[in-house]
């Protein structure tokens, strides 16, 4: 058996992070001692503190990993390692736009442009009503791939087509990217049946954003400075029109965002 100390030393493990761990059950030791309280550990231990550190390195949660313990089953460690793996994707490719982001905003300071440009062309245009199958509810920013994944299988089940873009309409009064009241929708030919309604914002002011879902912040400033100035207020809630996106096989670059206010004069 292993001294905590020797323990710790092979594991490359502090002797305090595996007190904790015997603390929360994660890892106790194989052997403690009734008379001095040392703790003492089994060699073939050691797997298992690789193991943990290597599930770690994955970004897995200590409940996550005591389950793994637990069931000690390599099918349910797969499909959790398959998980871990996709997230660290989706967080590797919004760093890589985020340092695209960075590069471009080095070049216009280089040439002495003001990098939070927000010259966006803004249009007026009265909104021609149409009717939309959506779901509204208080959601967060990163639960929109979710919501718009039920919106289709509810549009599948109730057997509707799609008769124009997805969309999705901001109703709370102040923006919480955490939890935020939401309506996601897709225009639909039909007029009538659970989860339809007609869409009629009249008046609107709008502006195009080409490029990724990743940052609408300088279009909507666009949207807000052009209302000022010419003397109107906003009448309804935002809504982004989803022309062209990820369903047309199209790069990120090249999705198109018609951004709408509903507008009336002061």
């Amino acid at each position: 058996m292993l001294t905590i100390g020797e323990f710790s030393k092979i594991s490359r493990v502090s002797s305090k992070t595996l007190r904790y761990y015997d603390q929360i059950g994660l890892l106790k030791p194989g052997y403690v001692s009734s008379d001095s309280g040392y703790r003492y550990y089994e060699v073939s231990q050691l797997r298992t503190m690789l193991l943990i550190s290597r599930l770690k390195q994955y970004q897995f949660s200590l409940p996550e990993i005591a389950a793994v313990i637990s069931k000690n089953d390599d099918s349910y460690l797969k499909t959790l390692i398959l998980l871990k793996k996709n997230q660290l994707k989706s967080q590797i490719s919004s760093q890589q736009a985020i340092l695209k982001q960075m590069e471009q905003d080095i070049e216009q300071i280089e040439r002495c442009e003001n990098f939070m440009n927000t010259e966006y062309m803004v249009k007026t245009v009265v909104f021609e009503p149409v009717n939309i199958y959506s779901i509204r509810k208080n959601m967060g920013l990163k639960n929109f791939e979710e919501a718009f994944g039920e919106l289709f299988a509810g549009l599948a089940r109730k057997r509707l087509k799609p008769a124009g873009p997805s969309l999705s309409l901001y109703h709370s009064e102040d923006f919480n990217p955490e939890c935020t009241d939401i309506e996601v929708g897709v225009v639909v030919s039909e007029s009538k049946g659970d989860g339809i309604r007609r869409l009629d914002p009249g008046l609107c002011c709008f502006a195009t954003r080409i490029g990724a879902y990743d940052d609408f912040t300088a279009c909507y400033a666009a949207l807000a400075e052009w209302t000022e100035r010419e003397g109107y207020v906003i009448s309804g809630p935002p809504m982004e029109l989803y022309v062209k996106g990820c369903d047309n096989n199209v790069s990120p670059d090249e999705y198109v965002t018609e951004i709408y206010y509903p507008i009336k004069k002061k």
